[in-house]
């Protein structure tokens, strides 16, 4: 009896040995499959990081290349806005000069621009614009004073004194041929008119040809006597 339960007792102990031993196994195989799976996962990382480096790099190389075309257009207009404001400045400085003075006469304007570049004068502005290979550069510049170019109703000197004795009687405001208060009225009337055409349609002088800035000193009869009031044309 005691031989029996002795070798009950140390079948048991095998069995509980033997399944001890299978769980180690089965723990040992299932850290294993753990392990393996973290590695692949540490491999996809890689592999998206990897990936995600190379697409910025090709981008940002497509960004540099494509950049590298549009340096080079853009420095060449610049330059050319560059090139029209310095000459719309001298010109329109020097129109602004001839009008400051009580003194009649004309003065000669040269041009050192471009000759590709095309100029607009209107009574109160002066623009340029140029067509560049990366396209049209246009600028402008106000002036701080009224003037009148060339238009319908006169293109020189000649033409504005016979435009305003057509106005005001015959009398052209020049010498002893003094104009009424009144004649004042009508003269500006018509610097109006010349001023709205010259807004739609400014003038486009050639730049090959030097340009007339001249102050017209008109003399007018007023209750106080007589005065003497400019107009400055600009033509060709």
């Amino acid at each position: 009896m005691a031989s029996r339960l002795k070798n009950e007792i140390l079948k048991n102990e095998i069995l509980k040995s033997e399944g001890l031993k299978s769980e180690g196994f089965k723990g040992g195989r299932v850290k294993d499959e753990r392990l393996k799976n973290e590695g692949l996962k540490d491999d996809e990382r890689a592999w998206a990081d990897f990936l995600i480096t190379r697409v910025g790099l090709l981008l940002f190389c497509t960004i540099l290349f494509i950049s590298a075309f549009n340096i080079h257009p853009l420095f060449i207009q610049q330059d050319a806005a560059g090139m029209m404001d310095a000459s719309l400045s001298s010109l329109a400085s020097y129109i602004e000069d001839v009008d400051s003075t009580s003194i009649q006469g004309a003065h000669y304007y040269t041009f050192d621009i471009d000759p590709n570049v095309t100029i607009d004068i209107s009574s109160k502005y002066v623009s340029a614009y140029s067509d560049t290979k990366t396209g049209r550069v246009t600028r402008a510049r106000a002036l701080m004073t009224t003037f009148y170019p060339q238009n319908s109703l006169w293109n020189s000197r000649p033409g504005l004194l016979e435009a305003i004795a057509g106005r005001c009687g015959g009398r052209t405001g020049l010498g002893e041929d003094v104009l009424e208060e009144g004649d004042w009225l009508s003269i500006n009337e018509m610097l109006d008119q010349a001023g709205t055409e010259l807004a739609q349609e400014p003038f486009v002088p050639d730049t090959m040809q030097p340009l007339l800035v001249e102050k017209v000193m008109l003399n007018i009869r007023t209750a106080e006597g007589v005065e003497r009031r400019g107009v400055t044309i600009v033509y060709q």
